[in-house]
């Protein structure tokens, strides 16, 4: 399954910050003036998900493979686009490759970064983006990133960010849609450090959890995934990504092609039934897994074996 989450946002907004640190790498080219990336940049993010984990604890494989999801850094949309300012032709043909959209809208303060209408306005630049893609005839599911820096992170009063997430303070952005806040920069430093050194990193900046874990999660809901599990022979547990209302040949379609062809059967059991039942073979002896047809529609968290004749 190749589906996309286009990253967009005008010049500067920190895309580029925020695509890097999704990678934990720097792919994208990040500079403080406009039209640096050009060419879209993409890497695929594991999502995360404690269940795979668990499975892992249960099952001890030789391997694992995290569900997956593809981000596409696009070069930032300007005002004008949609005629061919600012390279716009050529970053709306990207936009149009994707099957969703992360907007990033630029919260944060920096005099070292410039604006490109040199006022900080979130809710203007939605309108300019959103304007733009409504005249390229552009129509995907959205996700609104508030980029907000360290600082606004750690603010308890009611900030500009907050509002625009929809908090009841007297400032209301007006911008409609998922929000989700994020300090892009701080991110972009978590990603050289250990596990261990992310959480004390993350406490000490009053968040719970890391953004990027919010945003990668939402990005999966927003394309419509669940996710199913497969366990090969105890050697590899996999979490695979799928359409909701997918059908089991369809996940077997996915898993391997051999499966759909020769499908029989589908052996299941969601992973909380697994997880009690603590073993594949106890949760047959009790009786928890069951054989399902080819109809059968996939649930977000089934455990699949598929019965497949050679």
């Amino acid at each position: 399954m190749s589906l996309s989450v286009g990253i967009v946002g005008l010049p500067n907004s920190g895309k580029s910050t925020l695509f890097n640190a999704l990678l934990s790498r720097q792919i994208a080219q990040v500079a403080e003036y406009p039209f640096t990336t050009i060419e879209p940049n993409t890497g695929v993010v594991e999502v995360p998900d404690e269940r795979l984990e668990k499975l892992v604890q249960l099952i001890k494989p030789e391997k694992s493979v995290p569900a997956a999801i593809k981000f596409v850094d696009i070069a930032g949309l300007v005002k004008g686009a949609h005629q061919g300012e600012g390279l716009g032709n050529k970053f709306l043909s990207h936009i149009r490759e994707v099957d969703a959209i992360v907007h990033v809208l630029r919260v944060f303060e920096n005099p070292n970064v410039t604006h490109v209408h040199n006022k900080i306005n979130p809710k203007d630049d939605a309108e300019i983006v959103n304007l733009e893609l409504e005249l390229a005839e552009i129509k995907k599911p959205m996700i609104y990133v508030l980029n907000v820096d360290e600082g606004q992170l750690q603010n308890r009063e009611p900030s500009f960010a907050e509002a625009s997430a929809g908090r009841q303070t007297k400032k209301n952005t007006g911008i409609e849609g998922e929000k989700i806040i994020i300090c892009a920069k701080l991110e972009a430093d978590l990603a050289d450090l250990s596990a261990e050194e992310r959480r004390e990193y993350l406490q000490e900046a009053g968040v719970n959890e890391s953004g990027l874990d919010k945003l990668i999660k939402a990005a999966y809901k927003l394309l419509d995934l669940i996710t199913f599990f497969t366990i090969k022979g105890g050697k590899q547990v996999q979490a695979w990504p799928i359409k909701q209302g997918s059908t089991a040949i369809q996940a077997a379609e996915m898993v391997h092609t051999d499966f759909a062809q020769g499908f029989i059967k589908a052996e299941v059991i969601s992973f909380n039934e697994l997880e009690k039942a603590e073993s594949w073979r106890k949760a047959q002896e009790l009786g928890k897994t069951r054989l399902e047809g080819r109809d059968y529609q996939i649930r977000d968290g089934d455990v699949v074996e598929f019965k497949a004749s050679t």
